[in-house]
């Protein structure tokens, strides 16, 4: 906290009137060597970080928008998107923290001692491996594998059958903030020279990011890279692959991607994990844990596939999330206007009860 007790009393605060709405006052902020409306609450540290530039990644979005966002452990994340429109600009904060919710899990004597687990400790103990980097011997203790409970298999099935947990996800309020920038927003309230298309791109943008990628992730500091990579990234990181997309035909999406995702669950279950589990000494990266969680949400997938695609056809935007090893996640978006041209977002996370692999990190061996 030291650190930023300078950047404290720096801050002009003072009351301004916004150019293209007269009547709305917010506080300013000086930025960059600019005194720049800022809109939103952040606490005193991490408005300071933001002032600092102490940020973990910006995203250039377009020449008029951009945003810088702060990663603040397990899984909440500190947005500020800077606008400069014509001669206005502006600063918009969201704290986007819905993956808190989606990942809570319901208590039981030992969630605990399931959560201390990893696949080194459980699918990967007793085997020994050469460290690529210095040639020598890694033997992974404990010689005997431990084994998580049968509960811990149950996690999508405990959620469904949680009154606790339907109360916790009617919290989130991550569509309902980004709504909101949209209606606070130069860029997206801007009806002179920018238009309806480039309007709808930043939003799916936006979307796909706040609504969709940043709902998965638990994150560690301490952990190695790959940790944080895919959260800033967002696409690809050494074997493994993650992305978010918008669904543009359901037929492919059905047809070429789920069902082969099947067919690529059912090969790594019944021949690439046997194979690899034959002996005590090579590299494990499949986790039979993660194998059986991913078989099981992706069969919910198919055996729901009508009621997906009518989902698909009656909301606005359909995006999934892929995450290691072909876990698939399905989020609707509809969005809609008012008179006033104001925008409401609803969001349907549709798999969210499957959510096991962000709080539960450790099962994915990446290489």
């Amino acid at each position: 906290m030291k650190r930023y007790t300078f950047y404290i009393f720096i801050f002009l605060i003072t009351i301004c009137s916004c150019a293209d709405k007269p009547t709305q006052e917010y506080p300013k902020i000086v930025y960059m060597e600019d005194s720049i409306p800022l809109l939103g609450s952040p606490d005193t540290a991490i408005l300071a970080q933001f002032i600092q530039g102490d940020v973990d990644k910006t995203y250039l979005y377009n020449n008029l928008v951009s945003m810088s966002l702060i990663l603040e452990p397990p899984a909440i994340y500190h947005c500020f998107i800077l606008e400069k429109v014509g001669t206005d600009k502006q600063i918009y904060y969201l704290k986007i923290d819905d993956a808190l919710k989606y990942n809570w899990i319901p208590p039981y004597d030992s969630l605990s001692y399931d959560l201390s687990l990893d696949m080194l400790k459980t699918e990967r103990a007793g085997t020994t491996t050469i460290n690529r980097s210095t040639g020598k011997e890694i033997h992974y203790k404990p010689d005997t594998a431990m084994q998580w409970s049968s509960k811990f298999e149950q996690l999508p099935s405990m959620r469904k059958n949680s009154e606790e947990y339907n109360k916790i996800v009617d919290q989130c309020d991550d569509a309902q903030q980004l709504a909101d920038y949209c209606n606070h927003s130069l860029f997206f309230q801007n009806n002179s020279f920018i238009s309806s298309d480039d309007k709808n791109e930043l939003l799916k943008r936006l979307i796909s990011q706040t609504q969709a990628h940043f709902a998965e992730y638990f994150f560690d500091f301490d952990r190695p890279s790959f940790d944080i990579y895919p959260i800033i990234e967002g696409q690809f990181y050494c074997a493994v692959l993650y992305s978010t997309y918008k669904v543009e035909d359901f037929s492919n999406f059905k047809n070429e991607i789920l069902e082969e995702g099947a067919k690529r669950l059912e090969w790594l279950s019944n021949e690439e994990y046997p194979q690899e589990h034959s002996d005590n000494y090579g590299y494990r990266i499949y986790s039979r844990y993660l194998l059986n969680m991913n078989t099981e949400n992706l069969n919910n997938i198919l055996n729901n596939i009508d009621e997906i695609e009518n989902l698909y056809n009656q909301s606005s935007m359909m995006f999934c999330t892929s995450r290691p090893h072909l876990d698939f996640r399905l989020f609707f978006f509809n969005i809609k206007y008012d008179e006033n041209n104001k925008i409401t977002i609803e969001k349907n996370y549709y798999n969210k009860e499957y959510i096991t692999t962000t709080r539960i990190r450790g099962y994915y061996w990446i290489y």
